[in-house]
């Protein structure tokens, strides 16, 4: 799996690859959704993805959609506030494919984010609006580039200042923990935002030629999506036949 690191994978083919398995997720059987998940969990683990996020960032995660699987399976129980006895076994089945369609989705995110930097991604981007927008293309990408990397500097951030407070443990409410964490963090991510400005203009960032590098596709990522597209659309083709 060295000569398959998703690290130099062409960013265009795996936006493409992501966006069709992340439509085809709310089409496919369980069975398909189970390959999904596995398939998905082998790339997270040979590129070391998990200890990129770290233990905190993937138990938020199985949080999350532990929580949304139980919202969901509370929800196709509300007969019962009415003295109907619900389909316990349904809503169990239906919270259970639900929460793998959560986990397919926010782990191939996860895959492209972590496994792409913020420039790859801005040039894909542009790659792909430059027949519809242009010379204006290299804009979105690089809102885009900006966005992907404030979010997990706005995650360190938050990480940082719970960490601050806890090893000075001032005597402070909760309440006024609460207001002062994101006090704390907006300005700190203010400072970092001159920073981050002050960095775009001196690379020249802010100028359609820094977002039309050529990209040319190689032949081996090429057969590879492909063949990935064909296994990920085989449970369609299969029921229509």
């Amino acid at each position: 799996m060295k000569t398959f690191s998703l690290s130099s994978f062409d960013p265009r083919l795996k936006i493409i690859l992501a966006a069709t398995i992340g439509i085809l997720t709310w089409h496919v059987p369980v069975y398909a959704l189970s390959a999904y998940a596995g398939f998905i969990l082998i790339l997270g683990i040979t590129n070391r993805v998990h200890i990129a996020l770290g233990r905190r960032a993937i138990a938020t995660y199985i949080y999350f959609i532990i929580v949304w699987a139980g919202i969901k399976f509370a929800l196709d129980c509300t007969s019962l506030i009415q003295g109907i006895a619900p389909d316990y076994q349904g809503a169990l089945q239906a919270a259970g494919v639900l929460a793998l369609r959560l986990t397919i989705l926010i782990g191939i995110g996860i895959l492209l984010a972590t496994t792409s930097s913020a420039r790859q991604l801005g040039l894909a981007l542009s790659w792909f609006l430059r027949p519809i927008l242009g010379k204006r293309s290299w804009e979105p990408a690089l809102s885009l580039a900006l966005m992907i990397h404030f979010i997990p500097l706005i995650q360190r951030t938050f990480s940082q200042v719970l960490q601050a407070i806890t090893l000075r443990n001032p005597p402070r409410s909760k309440w006024q923990q609460f207001l002062l964490v994101p006090q704390a963090v907006l300005r700190i991510c203010a400072q970092k935002t001159w920073t981050q400005t002050v960095a775009v203009a001196a690379r020249k960032l802010d100028s359609p030629a820094a977002w039309s590098t050529s990209l040319p596709f190689r032949f081996s990522e090429v057969i590879i999506s492909l063949c990935i597209l064909l296994a990920v659309f085989s449970p369609i083709i299969l029921n229509h036949i």
